[in-house]
């Protein structure tokens, strides 16, 4: 269902109509149990609900979206500390006639003349440690978000910054506030003080949620795999073998895979243990590498992290024999964890059912090469969700497994993995096959090649094989336009990731799901 978007932005002039919404919203929240993130287009409907059931005026529509937005995350903005959180002030707080501050990159540099109520507000929440920002718009607030400085923001403004504001932070499900100012104009604006105080005071210290910050875990991680310590798990004496395995695991990347490991470790996990979670961590990214070293034989690929892959410096049976030891190595990393043999066995399943996955689809790829087929789309998608789907939910059911998760848990860890490695790969496809760019390899199946070959006429489908075949780049491109093949699949990613939102609705380890829908908002930024 959808929703008016162009409401009034009204805020009630009078405080107590203020504090009576608020009073109330709060109250019915508390009922409702709803849990954080929630759509623009939900608290549209919640708050179309609120104003039947107290007959408020309908103009105040987008004020009490603002409240139900508040409330919604309220008990989780309350367990973040101070120290996690930024006060975001607007400019036009300021007396514009009698302001001495100065700017800076990130905003107003206030002197604290008394001349407005900024340096008072800043005083209150720099006192307790917050990060405190004077900027108008929202474009260094999201940066600070992005960056991971911050775990929760407390937001003031006009009611159509807070609305921009909303799906900044929404789109990474950053903890947030909004304050509504009580006039608007950009120029000599007026606030709620005790609002916002209330707001920079509130905490509750006896929460028992905890945060996930994504890159405290990414330096955790990182971590793991310093020379050192790789050496001592992986029992490195330093042979000619030995040595190659070192520089492979040290080698560059993202490291994404043991990151998932983590995360999901610690969201569940209610005594992590550090060599448990290094064993774990380091098993995922042995099975990685692995299989880096196989794609780059069977691509014929020279480079990797900019550097010569193994098989081009080496030869084929070097690299494959240091990839086959990777694959021995993160089996038995795993069987040396300090857990149950059950969950030992658990865990060693999904690595090999992953392990088989992954195979699978790298066959079809492969004979759709020799053979010098085009998958269909629903082909390509199958492989994705063998290949890329596989990785994620190995690294994520590995970690939630170790950790302690239900079944039910790893169920809805299973969907997310499975959808997001498919949006993941489109997502690729799509970046990789730019009118600007020449095409990554023609070797390679594309959802966007596969898509173009079903919807193209007989003539233009022999013209897609030969372009192929000659390596035609132009004529791809062109006819992708002629079928508005981008612009298909674009549509199709989309969905995956409304659908990726509707699995994660199921996950009650509200840190875990907040972190995936970072990881989500991160990775798909351009199409959310």
């Amino acid at each position: 269902m959808m929703f008016e978007t162009n409401l009034p932005l009204i805020v009630p002039a009078d405080r107590q109509v203020r504090d009576e919404i608020r009073k109330e919203v709060g109250l019915f929240l508390r009922q409702q149990k709803m849990f954080p993130p929630v759509s623009y287009n939900s608290l549209n409907e919640l708050a179309g609900t609120l104003l039947k059931r107290y007959g408020w005026d309908r103009g105040y529509r987008a004020f009490v979206m603002v409240c139900c937005g508040n409330e919604v995350w309220r008990d989780i903005v309350d367990a973040i500390p101070y120290s996690r959180r930024m006060l975001l002030l607007p400019q036009c707080l300021k007396n514009s006639h009698f302001c001495k501050a100065r700017q800076d990159e990130l905003g107003l540099l206030c002197s604290e003349c008394g001349n407005c109520s900024i340096s008072g507000f800043l005083s209150e929440a720099e006192s307790l440690g917050y990060l405190t920002i004077v900027s108008e718009g929202t474009t260094i607030a999201t940066r600070l978000v992005e960056s991971g400085r911050v775990d929760a923001v407390i937001g003031v403004g006009c009611m159509e910054v807070l609305k921009k504001m909303f799906h900044a932070v929404n789109k990474y499900s950053v903890p947030s506030i909004g304050v509504p100012l009580l006039t608007c104009g950009c120029v000599d604006t007026i606030a709620d003080a005790e609002w916002i105080k209330e707001e920079i005071r509130h905490m509750n210290h006896h929460s028992g949620f905890r945060m996930l910050n994504l890159n405290r875990l990414k330096e955790k991680t990182d971590g793991f795999f310093r020379e050192g310590l790789i050496k001592e798990l992986l029992n490195l004496a330093g042979s000619p073998t030995d040595d190659l395995v070192l520089e492979t695991m040290l080698a560059g990347g993202k490291r994404m895979r043991p990151l998932l490991t983590v995360l999901a470790y610690e969201a569940f996990s209610q005594q992590p243990d550090s060599f448990n979670l290094q064993h774990l961590a380091l098993s995922v990214e042995c099975f990685h590498k692995a299989s880096l070293i196989h794609d780059d034989i069977e691509d014929n690929d020279t480079s990797r992290y900019g550097k010569e892959t193994l098989h081009a410096r080496y030869g084929v049976p070097v690299a494959m024999n240091i990839g086959d030891l990777l694959i021995g190595e993160g089996y038995r990393l795993i069987s040396e964890c300090r857990m149950s043999p059950h969950l030992i066995k658990e865990c060693l399943r999904v690595v090999s059912q992953g392990h088989k996955a992954l195979a699978t689809g790298q066959g079809v790829e492969l004979m759709a090469r020799k053979g010098n087929t085009i998958p269909t789309l629903k082909e390509m998608l199958a492989i994705y969700a063998n290949k890329t789907s596989a990785a994620f939910k190995v690294s994520l059911l590995l970690g939630a497994l170790a950790g302690g998760a239900e079944k039910r848990m790893l169920t809805v860890l299973d969907c997310f993995s499975h959808l997001i490695g498919r949006a993941y790969q489109l997502k690729d496809d799509l970046e990789d096959f730019r009118p600007a760019t020449e095409v990554s390899s023609f070797n390679t199946p594309s959802a966007l090649i596969a898509l173009l070959h079903e919807k193209a006429d007989d003539t233009d489908r022999s013209l897609v094989r030969g372009s192929l075949l000659d390596r035609h780049t132009s004529n791809l491109m062109s006819l992708m336009e002629k079928y508005r093949i981008r612009e298909q699949i674009t549509t199709i990613l989309r969905e995956q990731i409304e659908e990726i939102d509707s699995c994660l609705l199921n996950l009650d380890n509200i840190g875990l799901k907040l972190a995936l829908h970072e990881i989500v908002g991160k990775t798909f930024r351009d199409y959310i």
